[in-house]
């Protein structure tokens, strides 16, 4: 397989992930589907959205990052 590089400026890229930290626990991002909506309290309403785990890719020579939510059943 082919390194990847930056579409800006060709540098190497390195796979990586966004974190998300919430009640001292960590994890990998997600891309929700939709304008964020919210319940009371400002929590968000999440029921029925389709979520899919973020890939990100960060260039090693100018930091560009990017993101994708690939779809795995496609």
């Amino acid at each position: 397989m082919s390194d990847k590089r930056c579409g800006k400026c060709g540098g190497l890229q390195h796979e990586g992930f966004l974190l998300d930290r919430a009640h001292n626990q960590a994890r990998a991002g997600h891309w929700a589907e939709g304008v964020p909506e919210y319940w009371i309290l400002r929590i968000l309403k999440m029921r029925g959205r389709r979520k899919l785990p973020i890939q990100a890719w960060r260039c090693t020579k100018c930091g560009l990052l990017e993101i994708y939510a690939n779809d795995p059943n496609r």
